[in-house]
């Protein structure tokens, strides 16, 4: 297409090569069969209130499933001076004639991409959902099956109480569950059709919005014409997503970094470390990184695409539109990356008992509960226990003592209860949220009720999803019956 009656030639080549993807053999995978199944329900629409003709319709969606069952081929090798959209738009007049353009009637690009963009989400979007559960399900699991692991929480990188393995991994799956709300909350948003809107102003055609969106799986149809192509906070919600999950699970894969380092607490199979080129002894689980980094790639892909978008014109936007939106992908597939390499890692993950029993024996985990419970049966105040304890951390150290009770003096000492061991600890301290298995339980009975949840709703979402292909398959094999 040169000659558009207003513009009289092509895009400048340097410029065409910096905004449009002259190659399109990757629109035939990310693009065209969008377009085609766009093209698909408008036609079945258009056909309905009778703003094309049977035989146009039929002729339209022959061709489409044509160029579906050969790749787009026909489309990748023809020119595309000015984006695979026109090029593809170009394709079907050569073939069908002219009037296939009517199929743009009561639309623009404008609300083709913005639906486009819609669909071709769904499947990162449930990839990314479902690879979440995944990894629920293995916390929850693993967690049930640790309730009695004594391992030591860390503050500021020191053993500070004695906890268990079943605590952290509940603590894990805890942050984790909120970000899968998170990304499960945009659906609504993301099951919306933008298909209607036009540039950005509707139109006076008496189209079928309604139909379009059911043929295409979306829950509603348009339902403000400028916020429909002008609006990609949906990606932005997405990527906001992304970037708060990035954060947990770097958080969380810091934390197993801590136990399998110095402290020894915990080591990973031969499959998933790295060796060293250079020093024989090494094991390096550097998957742990490589989640780290990916999971910072998707806070700058969300820093990207809100730079983007910041101070723009409330309309159609390339800058939205095409720009900032592109960050989308290399957020979602970088968070999907992050969340499966963990996932490995934890079903792999062994923790070393005697390490940790050794590191809470030695640590002097038991001190705050010491002080506690010296306050509790009115031998001091808290603060002065606190500071009583604290002295006798000091002493034992110097005295190379290995635990509390050696150094405790008078009547105090004789009572085992005011210091009692870390497991005691662990297996007892339930309110809160704390360790004690009790205490877990019922934070993984919340968290697996909430996976069946949101489970129920990736299931629904899909199935809608599906119903509606068949749907416009069934729309289409009723072109061939009598007209009514």
């Amino acid at each position: 297409m040169q000659d558009t009656g207003r513009i009289k030639s092509t895009l400048h080549p340097e410029a065409s090569a910096i905004v449009f993807d002259a190659d399109l053999r990757r629109a035939a995978s990310d693009e065209l069969p969008f377009y085609a199944e766009i093209d698909r329900a408008q036609a079945i629409m258009l056909e309905r209130v009778g703003l094309i003709d049977r035989g146009l319709a039929k002729n339209v969606l022959v061709e489409l499933d044509r160029l579906q069952a050969e790749g787009f081929h026909s489309v990748v090798f023809s020119p595309a001076p000015r984006g695979s959209y026109l090029a593809y738009e170009d394709h079907l007049r050569l073939v069908i004639g002219k009037e296939a353009s009517n199929l743009h009637l009561g639309r623009s690009r404008n609300d083709i991409n913005a639906t486009l963009l819609k669909l071709k989400l769904r499947g990162p979007y449930r990839e990314l959902a479902g690879e979440l559960l995944e990894l629920l399900r293995v916390l929850c699991g693993l967690a049930r099956a640790h309730f009695e692991t004594i391992l030591p929480l860390h503050t500021h990188r020191q053993p500070a109480l004695p906890s268990t393995l079943a605590h952290h991994l509940a603590a894990f799956a805890g942050a984790l569950a909120r970000d899968l709300d998170a990304l499960l909350a945009v659906h609504p948003l993301l099951n919306r059709s933008c298909l209607g809107a036009g540039v950005g102003g509707g139109t006076t055609l008496p189209i079928l919005p309604n139909l379009t969106a059911e043929l295409l799986g979306f829950a509603t149809p348009p339902v403000n014409s400028i916020d429909s192509v002008a609006s990609r906070d949906l990606v932005l919600r997405l990527l906001a997503g992304c970037a708060i999950l990035g954060s947990n699970l770097s958080r969380i894969a810091e934390t197993l970094l801590l136990w399998i380092g110095d402290a020894g607490l915990a080591s990973l199979p031969d499959e998933l470390v790295g060796s060293s080129s250079a020093m024989p002894h090494k094991r390096n689980p550097f998957l742990l990184e490589q989640v780290q980094g990916k999971a910072g790639a998707a806070v700058g892909c969300f820093v990207a695409a809100i730079t983007g978008m910041h101070s723009t014109p409330f309309t159609n936007c390339v800058a939205v539109g095409t720009e900032a939106t592109r960050h989308v992908w290399s957020g979602i597939d970088n968070s999907i990356g992050s969340v499966r390499l963990i996932r490995l890692c934890f079903t792999g993950l062994t923790i070393a008992a005697d390490a940790a029993s050794a590191m809470l024996d030695r640590s002097f985990v038991n001190a705050m509960e010491t002080a506690t419970r010296l306050a509790v049966n009115g031998s001091l105040d808290f603060r002065s226990a606190h500071n009583e304890v604290g002295q006798l951390v000091t002493t034992a150290i110097e005295r190379g003592a290995p635990t509390l009770l050696a150094v405790m003096q008078g009547g105090r000492a004789a009572d085992l209860e005011v210091s009692p061991a870390p497991d005691v600890i662990a297996r007892t301290a339930r309110a809160g949220g704390g360790p004690a298995p009790d205490a877990v339980a019922a934070a993984l009975d919340e968290l697996e009720r909430g996976i069946e949840r949101s489970t129920a709703l990736l299931r629904d979402l899909g199935a809608g999803w599906s119903r509606a292909r068949a749907e416009l398959r069934s729309a289409i094999a009723s072109l061939d019956g009598p007209m009514l």
